[in-house]
């Protein structure tokens, strides 16, 4: 994620990033990068991990990365592709469980025919999700808002 130069694209099911990786993740969009995260939408089996990844859109949105929350169903998917050949799929996600505590697995590929599936696959769940806009998401109800700040609380044990 570090490196991308040119896309970063991240499908996560359960996406709540703490302080590094919001840097990270705006860092590459202030160097230029394309960034897209695509996650869970209102109908996620966890609300509360939804709320608390939610407390961080804001920043993220004003950092340049672009979110979109996926509408038909639960999303399970965790994915990433940078540039065009960097592929990592596995059972890793963006919270402080999956990454401190869960015992889970990535299969990380340089392969640019895979890159491509990995883009087809992107764009194709894109397409089916809702895309975040800064201006909508200053507009979210208070209680909304009170939800994804009193989830933020928890969110090293989410």
């Amino acid at each position: 994620m570090a490196v991308a130069r040119r896309r970063l694209w991240i499908t996560n099911a359960y996406f709540v990033p703490d302080d590094d990786f919001v840097r990270m993740l705006t860092g590459a969009a202030a160097r230029g990068v394309d960034v897209r995260v695509l996650t869970n939408g209102s109908g996620t089996d966890v609300k509360s991990t939804w709320y608390a990844g939610r407390f961080r859109y804001r920043q993220l949105l004003e950092g340049g990365v672009r979110i979109f929350e996926f509408q038909p169903t639960v999303l399970h998917a965790k994915t990433l592709l940078a540039d065009d050949a960097w592929v990592g799929l596995g059972t890793v996600n963006f919270d402080n469980r999956s990454l401190a505590y869960n015992d889970e697995v990535a299969f990380l590929a340089l392969d640019t025919r895979l890159g491509l599936r990995m883009d087809s696959l992107f764009r194709a769940d894109a397409a089916r999700s809702r895309e975040i806009t800064l201006d909508e998401f200053r507009r979210r109800p208070r209680l909304q808002r009170l939800l994804e700040w009193a989830s933020s609380l928890v969110a090293a044990l989410l």
